[in-house]
């Protein structure tokens, strides 16, 4: 009777043993469903953002443009602002293209700022500045270059005349990545003697368009790098010389710069 008792406890425990074993087969298996149904849950959402995302960026790209704001007086194909001498006066064309961002801007209008106000104010050449963004995304915000075209392009709009003053303002104070803030960009604007209206359109960012689809594509045709320098059509390499971008400039309309004693 022994025996069998004791047979019937081990059998017991084997049942028993195989119970709780089939219990966690089915426990694990409950699990790994479960876990199976997340992952394809999830898998199918970030499908489903992806694909709308898709469809998103494609509706967006089959939009038509939003017109350009272009600046008052300006052809819509014209990627420059106009100083000094009128475009028929028959004067040397200097074309300068500069992006506020690039530290090779800032030496160029270090050497140069006082000869470009000279030549302007004394209408010695007809001077197209072409302002670039191409170094947006090497500021911190992704679009100093951006905010500090558009800043001159509307200071220029209001007052051609306060064009050099703000240009050399902001080269003065020019930042690093960090750039300026929209505040400290209206300061130099106003200091430079912009009214109201143009401190409006820099808020505004108005004639962004104009430097992203117009002046900046067009600065990228020279190969893209900042300063880039032409004097009537052609290349000009000589600018980090004091005074010889000027002597170059008059030497092209058959002028000579005023010697130290203003004799010409």
């Amino acid at each position: 009777m022994a025996a069998t008792g004791s047979s019937k406890s081990a059998q017991e425990r084997r049942e028993a043993q195989r119970e709780v074993l089939r219990k966690q087969r089915q426990s694990e298996l409950k699990r790994q469903r479960t876990v199976r149904t997340v992952v394809i849950a999830v898998i199918t959402v970030v499908a489903l953002v992806i694909v709308a995302g898709a469809g998103f960026l494609i509706y967006r790209a089959m939009q038509p443009a939003a017109p350009v704001a272009m600046p008052e007086g300006m052809s819509e194909d014209q990627p420059y602002l106009s100083l000094g001498a009128p475009e028929d006066s028959g004067k040397p064309v200097l074309e300068i293209h500069l992006d506020f961002l690039c530290p090779h801007c800032g030496e160029f209008e270090n050497i140069n700022s006082e000869d470009l106000a000279t030549m302007v104010a004394n209408e010695e050449a007809t001077v197209h500045v072409v302002p670039r963004n191409f170094m947006d995304m090497q500021s911190s915000s992704g679009d100093y270059s951006s905010r500090a075209a558009n800043a001159l392009v509307a200071v220029h709009m209001d007052d051609p005349a306060n064009t050099m003053a703000f240009q050399t303002l902001m080269f003065a104070n020019q930042p690093g990545a960090e750039g300026l803030t929209d505040e400290q960009i209206e300061a130099f604007a106003l200091e430079a003697g912009a009214s109201e209206q143009a401190i409006s359109e820099i808020q505004a960012g108005t004639y962004e368009p104009w430097v992203d689809r117009v002046s900046n594509p067009y600065g990228e045709e020279t190969g893209g790098g900042t300063p880039y320098v032409e004097i009537d059509g052609t290349t000009y390499e000589g600018w980090n010389q004091p005074g010889a971008l000027r002597e170059s400039v008059l030497a092209a309309g058959g002028e000579a710069a005023a010697s130290d004693g203003g004799e010409g």
